[in-house]
């Protein structure tokens, strides 16, 4: 009803607008029929008005929805899971309350005064799988510089590669800003199905316009493959299994070697057209340091490369993907 196959497209090189926005409606399609699932389920036990739900599917499938929307869902989710009824039936009101806003871009803080009660949402699911809470909120006084940091380093992807930079501008509508909690424990950046819309930068470690644009191109990278992949898996490999990754020193999923692979290649590409580019004034443009850089992410795709080849069960769609990237990658090192 609500959903459709992926458009045939090159799915490693930035997508148009039109590619993007398929993805978004799909993935939007998914939360509407959960949605209806729920509401045919669980409508007596939540108190939902059998008028209720017409609307809310309309107003899902209008337009974007916030990343709090599909972060409401899935506690909503998991409350049901739970039985905590009357959770639920809050969560389904704010559902309800929000989806009528269409998300504006927005900078924003880990924190109560700038998020308001998605503040301790986005932390739990940001947390959720892991031992202890990592993510909270970042230093007050690295702040404004990120902000600030943050239009300058989407101007940098426009320089470096224009397509590029209209792809993560229509894939991401939130960026936020956050640090460990734990000095012992650190990220880069994190990105979550359950946060559709929404990346998470550690602002101790993207500092720069570059570093943030390395951030923004990275998640970038994992938020158009979970918009891929929302009708179908990348591989068929059970979740237990674990394997070295590229770009993690912990053994992981081969969905997750997947990501990092296609991340590396993503990487490669952004570092490649900056060293066409070469703009100047850029803080942390290093000409040598950006070609070491370059060298290192093909030698880490090739070793992704070669794992999921020997390891993976791909799915269509991942071997599609996995093709398109190799041929980037093998064009780019004859070039």
């Amino acid at each position: 009803m609500f959903s459709g196959p992926l458009r045939p497209i090159e799915p490693f090189l930035p997508q148009s607008e039109r590619v993007v926005v398929d993805l978004d409606r799909r993935m939007r399609a998914k939360l509407a029929s959960s949605l209806a699932h729920i509401f045919d389920r669980m409508a007596s036990t939540l108190g939902i008005e059998d008028g209720e739900l017409g609307p809310l599917l309309s107003e899902i499938m209008a337009h974007r929805q916030a990343p709090s929307v599909f972060a409401t869902y899935f506690e909503l989710v998991f409350a049901l899971k739970a039985k905590r009824h009357d959770e639920a039936a809050r969560l389904w009101r704010r559902i309800a309350a929000a989806v009528g806003q269409t998300p504006m871009f927005d900078v924003a803080p880990l924190t109560v005064e700038a998020l308001g009660g998605d503040a301790a949402r986005f932390a739990r699911l940001l947390n959720a799988g892991e031992s202890g809470p990592i993510f909270g909120p970042p230093d007050v006084a690295q702040w404004p510089a990120f902000a600030t940091g943050v239009a300058e380093a989407f101007s940098l992807l426009e320089q470096a590669d224009a397509a590029l930079a209209a792809e993560i501008r229509a894939l991401i509508v939130l960026v936020i800003g956050s640090a460990p909690l734990n000095p012992q424990v650190s990220f880069g950046g994190v990105t979550s199905l359950t946060l559709w819309g929404a990346v998470t930068l550690n602002t101790e470690l993207h500092r720069t316009p570059l570093e943030i644009a390395e951030g923004l191109v990275h998640e970038g990278a994992h938020t158009l493959l979970f918009g891929y992949a929302v009708d179908e898996r990348l591989v068929r490999n059970p979740d237990s299994e674990r394997f070295a990754s590229p770009l993690r020193s912990d053994p992981r999923p081969m969905d997750g070697v997947f990501h990092a692979t296609f991340v590396c290649s993503r990487l490669h590409f952004f570092y490649s057209r900056l060293l066409e580019r070469r703009p100047e004034g850029v803080l942390g443009f290093d000409l040598g340091a950006i070609e070491r850089k370059v060298a290192q992410l093909a030698s880490r795709f090739d070793d992704g490369a070669r794992l999921i080849a020997d390891k993976a069960s791909l799915t269509p769609l991942g071997e599609k993907v996995l093709r398109s990237s190799v041929d980037y990658m093998s064009h780019d090192a004859a070039a």
